[in-house]
Parts: structure tokens; sequence; C-alpha cells
């Protein structure tokens, strides 16, 4: 099994790239944020070898909760190295998506949980399950901006600017990332809900009213937010709110439902 040496080698190179990437945020160096870069992809290849495990080696895909986070951490790690190859890079947002990464792995390392293996292979299936990865994916990197601009705000009102504040975009720059990020995450949501129709048979016997209720709920905050955006402009702490609101009820729809289900109750959606 490769599964465990990869984790702690993803955990290692990780731990290294957030290091690096503060040096290069704290003395404006390259040479430092290369060296993070390269740290990141190469514990990216290992975080995906051992997702490999789960997903690529069995006939049916091996999902519990712990898997499903790594997975979702993976996929935003990924955005963030792929996006230095683009003009406006979010990479900067690995200084709190990476340690966030570590502390998921170290949990999928130590921590069991039941796990459920599909056994639903149809295209409807494997859509809905793909979306819902990646809209979660940049929903989450779309927070972790809202952060950012919550913390250029709460330092540009008081006149201070530190050098992690200087080596960000300016706040106009991250706003636009910010409402691109969650028009990507809001239409991956509705493809996520659309195709999730075809996995609910019975809503109460699966136990999915709860998730079903947040999920939607959580579309509704983003497309409100995107409609506030075109239609008045919306933007600083009201759109930092609403997207930390959608993010938190996505979490609740998903990882909570599952947490107290699997974890708690000892049970699985599909009884």
């Amino acid at each position: 099994m490769v599964h465990d040496p990869s984790i702690l080698t993803a955990v290692g190179l990780y731990l290294v790239a957030a290091v690096c990437v503060w040096f290069s945020i704290g003395r404006q160096s390259r040479r430092w944020r290369r060296i993070s870069i390269i740290s990141c992809f190469a514990g990216a290849s290992a975080h995906a070898l051992a997702q490999s495990e789960h997903w690529l080696t069995l006939t049916t895909p091996d999902v519990s909760l712990q898997n499903l986070l790594s997975l979702c951490a993976l996929v935003i790690v990924l955005m963030l190295c792929i996006s230095v190859f683009a003009r406006n890079s979010l990479y900067d947002a690995s200084l709190v998506v990476l340690p966030l990464t570590v502390a998921i792995l170290m949990l999928e390392w130590l921590v069991p949980s039941p796990s459920l293996v599909l056994t639903d292979t149809s295209f409807g299936a494997n859509l809905h399950v793909v979306s819902s990865v990646l809209a979660f994916g940049v929903l989450s990197i779309a927070a972790v901006y809202a952060l950012f601009v919550t913390i250029i705000d709460h330092f540009l009102r008081h006149h201070h600017l530190n050098p992690l504040v200087k080596s960000l975009p300016p706040l106009e720059t991250l706003e636009g990332l910010l409402f691109q990020l969650i028009a990507m995450g809001f239409i991956l949501l509705t493809v996520s809900l659309a195709s999730g129709i075809a996995f609910i048979d019975d809503l109460f016997a699966q136990h999915l009213v709860h998730k079903t209720v947040l999920s939607i709920t959580a579309w509704l905050v983003f497309g409100l937010l995107l409609w506030g955006r075109w239609r008045y402009g919306w933007r600083g702490r009201r759109a930092v709110r609403l997207t930390l609101a959608g993010i938190i009820l996505l979490v609740l729809a998903y990882f909570g439902s599952k947490l107290v289900l699997e974890v708690i109750l000892g049970r699985s959606w599909r009884t």
C-alpha cells in the first residue's frame, strides 16, 4: 500500500511550500516563491497518488468522509497550482489553503471512518460526484479570497499595511477574481444539484433532506450574490459575508450531514 507514505510525503511537501510562500511574501522574493510552487506541485502529485488508492485502483470508488475531504482539498491545491500560469494567479491563497490541507491529510491518515463503496456507475452519478467536488473546490478558494478581501479592507481602514497585504493584488483585483470564482462555482453547483436528482429515490429514506435543503439554500445565496453584483454592484463586506455564508452552508450540507450519519450514527445515506 502506497497510501500512507504518499500522505506523509504530501504533508511534508505542503508544509515546505507553505513556509516558502510565507518567506516569499515577507521578503518579496521570487526565489522562495518558485521553491514554494515546485514543492506544492510535488505535494499535489503525492496527494493524488494517495487519492488514487480510493478512486482508481478499485472496481468502484471507496468513499468516506475523510476521502472526500481530502479529494476536495486536492482539487483546491491543483487549482492554485495551475493558476500560476494565468495572468491573475490565485497562488497567494496557498498561505491559508496549504495548512488546512495538511490538517485534512492528517485527519485522513489518523482517523478511521466508515466507507461507502458506490455501485452506481451511470453518467449522471459520475457527473454529480465530479461537479460536486469541483464546485466545493472552486467556492472554497472563493471563501479564502473573501477572507483576504476582509484582511485587506481591515488594514486599509486602519491605515496599516504589512508585508502580507502588500504582497497581494489590489483590493479591486481580488474582488474581481472573487466574483469570477463564485460564478464558476455557481455553475458547477447548479450542475451538481441537477445531476443529483438521479441519486434520489426516496428523499427521506436516504436521509438526504437536510443535505438537499442546505445545498439549495447555498445555491440561492450564491445566486443572490451574483445577481446583486450584476444589478447593484455589490462588493466589500456584503460580498464577503454572503460568500462565507454560502460556503458554510455547503460544508454543513455535505460534510456535516455525512459526519452525523456515518461517524456519529454509523449509518449510510443509502440505508
